[in-house]
């Protein structure tokens, strides 16, 4: 039997620590990719996903799930952050301008203060931003549509903000119906116990308390008593992952959502630089043809020109450079929208398929265990 190959980094064994009068919970991580196993936090996978962010503008960072400020100690909540934790890192894993970014490097440091760390990583201008994008991103195509793309991001944009708030509103009715369901559920074995418990008190009046003539309440009928056992075991809430799929949905939406909008940010900040190069340009213009203004009357003129010059040269490296990064993160976005729609439709359909086997395999289980009942020797015998 082959070995299945270790994750590249995931996180395992949760710990509750304490820390004055609040406790938090550590996680171990391990991996191909991690040197040696480290101690890191829920903040500090936050800390890394908002310094990608910020580092990364107009690109897809996968999302992480928002802490809750209420409970978050519980069991369930950690072991659905674990889980959920993992998914983040798995998909970084696959994504590998970030997974070998320098982000990703200190994150991996064998540092207590991780959100320090990477404070120390200031932002970058945009010529070493440029760089960075063009060795990431070495499929662009410099004949792209600019404004085709944007129009549709523009577009799509808008049309996400409209979903999800309704991809939220959408899971906290499978929530409910989540809930349910597993009410159901208990009810249904807790009929099971009370038939149990009315052969016991009843029924077994009427046999001289013959444990042969009854049914639940027969310890001797190891087949049934082992179903039932089986039943409450296995049967499954085929709500529980279509909520978690769902809520893997609202995190994906609005991570789209925010690497488009901080797409748009950037395309701000162009052309507020358009336009203070413009207006230096003609400042230095009318300077050089000996026209006086306010601004410059009370000047040196010959060190004023030289100042504008260097400016302009600086303003306009600076607009050449931030203008391609918004080319290379808008053609690299068409891609990360045609693969979300994709993954999006795939996720669903899994799920639906997902469910019907759930939902078949309860079926299963509960027509065993009633099978069961009905071969009882006493029911057969009755028929």
């Amino acid at each position: 039997m082959e070995l299945s190959e270790e994750p590249a980094m995931y996180v395992s064994d949760p710990v509750l620590n304490k820390d004055g009068v609040k406790g938090y919970t550590s996680y171990t991580l391990n991996g191909s990719r991690v040197p040696e196993p480290l101690s890191r936090r829920y903040r500090d996978f936050d800390a890394l996903r908002k310094k990608l962010v910020e580092r990364w503008p107009g690109i897809f960072i996968p999302n992480i799930p928002h802490k809750k400020k209420v409970g978050n100690q519980g069991k369930r909540i950690i072991n659905m952050r674990v889980e959920m934790i993992n998914r983040f890192l798995k998909k970084l894993s696959k994504i590998d301008y970030l997974f070998n970014s320098e982000e990703m490097e200190l994150f991996l440091q064998n540092s207590s203060n991780v959100s320090k760390t990477l404070d120390g990583l200031k932002a970058e201008n945009y010529e070493d931003l440029l760089k960075k994008y063009s060795s990431a991103f070495p499929d662009y195509d410099d004949n792209f549509d600019l404004k085709a793309g944007k129009e549709e991001q523009d577009k799509f944009c808008k049309k996400l903000n409209e979903i999800h708030p309704k991809i939220k509103h959408f899971r906290s009715l499978v929530l409910q119906a989540k809930e349910r369901y597993k009410n159901e559920q208990e009810n249904y074995f807790a009929v099971i116990n009370m038939l149990s418990l009315y052969e016991k008190e009843t029924i077994s009046n009427y046999v001289n308390n013959d444990e042969n003539k009854l049914v639940f309440f027969n310890m001797k009928n190891i087949e049934l008593c082992k179903n039932i056992s089986n039943a409450q075991e296995q049967v499954i809430n085929p709500y529980d992952r279509l909520y978690d799929a769902i809520s893997e949905d609202y995190l994906n939406t609005e991570a789209m959502v925010e690497a488009l909008e901080t797409l748009e940010k950037i395309q701000d900040t162009y052309n507020k630089l358009s336009k203070n190069f413009a207006t230096t340009s003609t400042h230095l213009t009318e300077l050089q043809a000996g026209r006086p203004s306010v601004m410059n009357m009370f000047k040196n003129k010959e060190k004023e020109i030289t100042k504008l010059t260097s400016a302009k040269a600086t303003k306009e490296r600076e607009i050449n450079a931030l203008g391609e990064v918004i080319k290379i993160a808008t053609f690299n976005m068409q891609k990360n929208i045609k693969d979300f729609k994709i993954v999006s439709l795939d996720n669903y359909y899994a799920e639906l398929s997902r469910i019907e086997g759930d939902t078949e395999k309860n079926a299963t289980i509960f027509d065993d265990l009633w099978e069961t009942v009905v071969k009882d020797k006493n029911i057969s015998e009755f028929n």
